[in-house]
């Protein structure tokens, strides 16, 4: 009995991580699958052509003579700055939720719930608490990867600046960051903070909030 309830108190423990270790398997399955895809978008967007046949003939060469791993170039950077941020992102969306958001507009739904049908109220709690969590969330994610962002967008430029440097196809990211810091100090991390909040709060927000709003909806 006593090593039952342990083994409960343990599951428990674990139970509360379990959005941080889903949100890092999903985003690391996802950005696995769509890593041709992106390599695709990425060409046709620095190439000067922009032609669809041209890239797709540059990149079948470099298969032939890399192979298919070539598809998958440039997965690890992204999986350092999207990983993290799924991590952070769902894990922080659950713990924005029930300790903040869900007490508070419950709250104000008891203080309402007078003039209000239930089923009305509770959908709009519901909704505005998906809202707030999934912007708070975002923007704590945003920020505590931004230097990875940074990083994997100066790789990125360097490059497709000098193509055929070796110096530049093989940069890590972490070099990368390093190079920032030594040169314009960790201020230069979070260039860019701003307008990446801009996109990332509000996209976060209405993403989860119209996925909890479709399940309210959909489970009657």
């Amino acid at each position: 009995m006593g090593r039952q309830m342990r083994q409960n108190d343990a599951l428990v423990s674990y139970e509360k991580y379990a959005s941080l270790f889903a949100g890092c398997i999903a985003r690391t399955a996802a950005a696995s699958a769509i890593s041709p895809i992106e390599l695709v978008r990425t060409r046709m967007q620095s190439s000067a052509t922009h032609d669809f046949a041209t890239v797709m003939r540059g990149i079948s060469t470099e298969i032939n003579n890399g192979g298919l791993r070539t598809l998958w170039r440039g997965l690890v950077p992204t999986l350092w700055r999207d990983v993290p941020f799924s991590a952070v992102y769902w894990f922080g969306y659950e713990q924005w939720k029930e300790r903040v958001y869900e007490p508070m507009f419950a709250s104000i739904d008891v203080s309402l719930g007078a003039s209000r049908s239930e089923l009305k109220s509770d959908v709009l709690a519901r909704l505005a608490t998906a809202f707030c969590s999934g912007a708070s969330s975002g923007i704590v994610a945003a920020t505590l990867t931004n230097p990875f962002d940074v990083a994997k967008t100066r790789r990125q430029i360097e490059r497709h600046a000098s193509p055929k440097s070796n110096t530049a196809q093989h940069t890590t990211l972490v070099r990368v960051v390093r190079h920032i810091v030594a040169t314009e100090g960790i201020r230069g991390l979070y260039a860019g903070l701003a307008p990446r909040l801009m996109k990332v709060a509000p996209s976060c927000a209405i993403m989860i909030s119209s996925y909890e709003l479709g399940k309210a909806i959909f489970s009657g």
